[in-house]
């Protein structure tokens, strides 16, 4: 074999054993444990764990329904948070394949969701909240519900705009509260509103990662800045998911993506 036939092989070689490298870290879900610490947390409610899924654009997720399902479940949540799109707009309304998704994680832990944009701009939300909502998904609006152990409560609250503004707020300041939003890039709003702990999805993990940072966002553009785990401004703690989803435009050095959320009571000092 001459130099320049030797020079192709390798070529082909290296480009095959590249593709091959991203289609397994693409199919890999990466299972991100994330402590959050929140003063005033109710003692029954120390290391309640928040499985936290988003973006699945359903047909197009990671994995099927069944592999997802035994995923989440070795998880051992006390609670399932989808933060938006798990249909996507580009394709076709998978009803089935939503359905399946749904039971199966209704059945694990109690689930919570909210809509993305790609629920509101496909015009299936009657559609996608009924199915939902016979799964035993509780598809949350701007009014609260309630978690209770024993005499302890948190409270579920869920952004379908990302508006924190809209919230029906009529707890107390003491009160913990999970807010469910697809929009990560609203995160000022958050802060203004005086929220604790906001759980987002929407970036993708910035679809191509390097050296940690996303390259593009559908709400930020260019260079976003939250694409991926725990971001804290000010007192607001914001989560954002990677997401699930698996297609073009592909993901690079960006493995689809569950945080695990961790609340634990923190305890300051006098």
């Amino acid at each position: 074999m001459n130099r320049r036939k030797r020079n192709i092989a390798l070529s082909v070689f290296a480009a095959a054993a590249a593709g091959l490298c991203l289609y397994a870290d693409n199919k890999r879900i990466d299972v991100q444990e994330i402590p959050v610490k929140l003063a005033g947390l109710p003692k029954a409610f120390n290391g309640f764990r928040i499985a936290h899924l988003s973006d699945l654009h359903l047909p197009n997720c990671a994995c099927n329904p069944l592999k997802l399902a035994e995923i989440v479940k070795r998880i051992k949540p006390d609670a399932i948070a989808l933060t938006g799109d798990l249909v996507d707009r580009f394709t076709y309304f998978d009803a089935d394949g939503l359905s399946a998704v749904t039971k199966m994680l209704a059945d694990i832990a109690p689930c919570f969701a909210v809509v993305g944009n790609h629920e509101v701009k496909s015009g299936v939300v009657p559609e996608w909240a009924g199915i939902l909502k016979r799964s035993g998904v509780t598809v949350l609006s701007g009014k609260p519900t309630e978690v209770r152990r024993g005499e302890d409560r948190i409270i579920f609250w869920g952004l379908p705009d990302g508006n924190p503004f809209r919230l029906y707020r009529s707890g107390t300041e003491d009160d913990i509260e999970v807010v469910l939003s697809h929009y990560p890039e609203n995160i000022q709003q958050y802060v203004s509103a005086g929220l604790r702990l906001v759980l987002t999805g929407h970036a993708h993990g910035g679809q191509w990662r390097f050296a940690g940072r996303g390259l593009i966002s559908p709400g930020e553009g260019l260079f976003p800045k939250f694409t991926s785990g725990l971001y804290v401004v000010n007192n607001t703690k914001m989560i954002v998911s990677r997401g699930l989803r698996n297609g073009i435009p592909v993901r690079i050095f960006n493995s689809p993506h569950i945080p695990v959320v961790v609340l634990q009571k923190e305890y300051r000092s006098v």
